[in-house]
């Protein structure tokens, strides 16, 4: 049943449209084609001798052996063959969950999706979107730093003349605000904008170069039976970094433009106790710092934790199916 789920997983990726590679089997013999050529003898001629052994001695050990691994050889070059029917089916779903929900929610006023976007588009999009916000951010806390700082500085003096002399700092309380900015820049915003740019330069390498290494290999690896398991994980892992990865950003960083509830930057700053930085739609809000932080921290935490689940399901799929 499982195997004819399989098959049937191919017909329909074979059928669908064009997805996010346009031929995934293509990709990986160009850059592992004499490799795994190479491996498919070997084995074949391992199998062989097996069979041949096992038909003379009478040892069924080893009969089984070949026939088990013919059957995972078969497998592995069936996979190999379908595999870009089912990257196509996987980029198609996951555009297809994507675009009615990006229509009905107006996004495409945010400048990041288009009707041909795919979600390995639209997640890099949106991270150099948000980066060069933290950055504007940062930016805008350093000058109220320094403009705090340097309003505190201010004093009033009164000097009689043979008698004494009076100052007044009337400006020092301003150095609350600028520890303030401080605190915040440095605790927040700063490991933010570290956060994004990591995240922004990960999903661009996922996107340029995993169907184009660690796939090829994980076919290749597949192919040998020592190394198979390995295989398996690298194929798996290819899957959930090339497929899932960019869709849970893209669907994560839709919460950046749509998830606008009313009143939220006013209970932000009522929750501050009216002490936050510039007023309530200020670039230095605390909402807007907010944003960042879940964008930075929290969502990408999740994504893993689903990636990480995900790989486990797949790779026990791979390794009860074939």
């Amino acid at each position: 049943m499982k195997r004819l789920l399989f098959a049937l997983l191919l017909l329909a990726g074979a059928a669908w449209s064009a997805g996010c590679i346009e031929n995934a089997t293509d990709t990986i013999l160009i850059e592992q084609g004499t490799g795994i050529a190479a491996a498919v003898g070997v084995t074949i001629v391992a199998i062989a001798l097996a069979y041949v052994f096992g038909s003379v001695t009478g040892d069924q050990h080893a009969t089984v052996f070949a026939k088990d691994e013919l059957f995972h050889l078969g497998f592995s070059i069936a996979l190999l063959l379908g595999f870009s029917a089912i990257v196509v089916l996987s980029c198609n779903a996951m555009e297809a969950l994507i675009r009615p929900a990006m229509t009905q929610l107006n996004v495409p006023a945010s400048g990041c999706f288009s009707p041909d976007s795919g979600p390995q588009v639209i997640s890099l999009c949106y991270l150099k979107k948000i980066d060069k916000e933290a950055k504007s951010v940062s930016i805008a806390y350093v000058n109220g730093y320094v403009s705090e700082m340097m309003a505190s500085s201010y004093s009033v003096g009164i000097q009689f003349p043979l008698l004494n002399s009076y100052t007044a700092t009337s400006g020092a309380y301003r150095r609350i605000k600028a520890t303030q900015y401080d605190t915040i820049l440095n605790m927040f915003l700063v490991p933010a904008m570290m956060s994004i740019a990591m995240q922004k330069l990960v999903l661009t390498f996922i996107t340029e170069n995993v169907m184009t290494w660690i796939l090829p290999i994980g076919f290749l690896l597949r192919v040998i039976p020592p190394t198979r398991q390995m295989g398996n994980i690298l194929i798996a892992l290819s899957m959930a970094l090339y497929i899932l990865v960019p869709f849970m950003y893209a669907v994560n960083l839709l919460m950046y433009d749509v998830v606008k509830p009313p009143g939220l930057c006013d209970f932000v700053a009522d929750s501050a106790g009216g002490y936050s930085p510039g007023g309530c739609y200020n670039p230095t809000s605390l909402s807007t710092v907010g944003k960042l932080m879940l964008q930075a921290f929290f969502l990408p935490n999740l994504t893993i934790a689903i990636v990480i689940t995900f790989l486990t399901s797949l790779n026990k799929a791979l390794k009860v199916i074939g």
